[in-house]
């Protein structure tokens, strides 16, 4: 499959080889009469960050470096905050929360299977093999995306079922934004915040 992303199919490529040293020197180590715990668990934990690292690369390799349809569903999370919020709450609040490069990554990911359940160890790809990938993915949900959770045979999977924004999720938003103000004192967060469901 061709590379959507030409700068990271470079990293990829950069670092194949060291990866497969680190999976050679694993598999040696399980093959050797001679090996310790220590050296097993070593050669291990060397292979594991070589291969997070270019899993990563190799995944990210497959995804445009940005994603069109990501801005354009928080655009128009936004313009509802606006619509119905705008004559109440102070517009610093009114920003969509959850838009790093990760959540657009693990949205990427989603839209590229749309419809279809994506594996969690898929989703920690994209972050090198980190385990907030699965928390990022279900702020995606917070956002009002359509991203449903099943679990087969002990592991997780999410989907992302459609482009629909489920927009009940706004006044949950806002508050999110308005509690982790440092402007604002604990009155004031739940004077504003009353507002929202008034």
């Amino acid at each position: 499959m061709p590379a959507a992303n030409d700068e990271q199919h470079q990293v990829w490529k950069s670092l194949k080889p060291s990866s497969a040293y680190a999976v050679r020197e694993l598999r040696s180590a399980f093959e050797s009469e001679d090996s310790t715990p220590d050296d097993l668990i070593d050669a291990y934990l060397f292979a594991k960050r070589q291969l997070a690292q270019s899993m990563q690369a190799l995944l990210l390799s497959q995804l445009p470096a940005e994603c069109p349809e990501f801005a354009e569903l928080r655009t128009r999370i936004e313009a509802e905050m606006k619509n119905r919020y705008a004559d109440r709450i102070p517009e610093r609040f009114l920003k969509v929360p959850y838009g790093s490069s990760v959540h657009e990554l693990l949205f990427m990911l989603l839209l590229q299977a749309l419809g279809k359940p994506v594996d969690s160890d898929r989703l920690r790809i994209v972050t090198g093999d980190k385990t907030h990938s699965e928390r990022r993915a279900r702020e995606l949900r917070e956002l009002g995306f359509n991203v449903t959770t099943s679990v087969e045979d002990g592991t997780q999977f999410y989907t992302l079922a459609d482009l629909e924004i489920d927009y009940t999720k706004v006044p949950e938003l806002i508050a999110k934004v308005i509690h982790k103000s440092q402007a604002l004192g604990q009155a004031e967060k739940d004077k504003l915040t009353a507002k929202l469901f008034e």
